[in-house]
């Protein structure tokens, strides 16, 4: 499984980069035979004006050829990638349910 971290106007920092390597191995550890890639990408919106101004984009990209997707605003870098891929663990999580039920 693949993992990449895009980040526009922003800090791309060890630490953020280790965190979102970690964050993303964890959660989709027990995936990995459905998951191909996972791709982060994080823009600051606002330059110094500070707020909600962390665009978050979060893509799984699986196995069948399918994706996941999330969008979301953080606070910070480290926030924005964290819940992005919190949200696509249980979207990927509810797909499999639903897959299951439907066999």
């Amino acid at each position: 499984m693949d993992i990449h971290l895009t980040t526009r106007h922003l800090d791309r920092t060890p630490a953020l980069v280790d965190l979102v390597q970690r964050r993303a191995a964890f959660a989709f550890a027990r995936f990995a035979t459905l998951v191909r890639a996972v791709e982060i990408r994080l823009a600051d919106t606002n330059g110094p004006r500070g707020g909600a101004d962390i665009a978050c984009l979060a893509r799984l990209r699986l196995v069948d050829g399918g994706d996941v997707l999330v969008e979301g605003s953080a606070l910070s870098p480290e926030s924005g990638a964290t819940a992005s891929i919190d949200r696509l663990a249980g979207r990927l999580r509810r797909l499999i349910d639903r897959r299951h039920e439907h066999r």
